[in-house]
């Protein structure tokens, strides 16, 4: 009984390790211009297993939101979405696909060089949910964005 009970305390413990497979790189925003109380936030997200990005939150803005853009008679087009799917091992580029997270009713403008911290919430194939701390960068307003990832589709 012993044996058994060390193994499945050490397979829990390898299970609760490949819970934290989730990277994020390369996240950033735009320092806002005067009177602007809402901020567009990239990032790129790897989760080792398939999982799925189910919320954002962050201490600067009063509520925060998972988007997609879709063009729509010849409109580009920003909607909430539920969640972002996120492939076993496979990098997801936000801007890339379509995506971005949105910062609502800042509480303070955004300047250039801050940190902005934000907590984002992956939802794992088993329905265990994973909070990620990310800091995104704020760059100048005229900067352009993270490797030019301003594609127009």
């Amino acid at each position: 009984m012993k044996k058994f009970l060390l193994f499945a305390l050490l397979a829990m413990s390898g299970m609760a390790q490949a819970a934290s497979d989730v990277v994020v790189s390369g996240a950033w925003t735009r320092a806002t211009a005067p009177g602007q109380d809402s901020a567009m936030v990239q990032l790129v997200i790897t989760s080792k297993q398939a999982a799925k990005l189910v919320g954002v939150s962050s201490k600067v803005a009063q509520t925060s939101e998972l988007h997609s853009m879709v063009h729509e008679g010849g409109m580009m087009k920003m909607r909430q979405v539920e969640s972002v799917d996120l492939a076993a091992g496979k990098a997801l580029d936000l801007g890339e696909a379509g995506y971005h997270l949105m910062l609502m009713g800042l509480k303070s403008p955004i300047k250039e060089g801050d940190k902005v911290e934000l907590v984002l919430t992956v939802r794992q194939a088993g329905g265990k949910d994973e909070k990620v701390k990310v800091e995104a960068e704020a760059k100048a307003l005229t900067e352009a964005g993270h490797h030019g990832h301003m594609h127009h589709h």
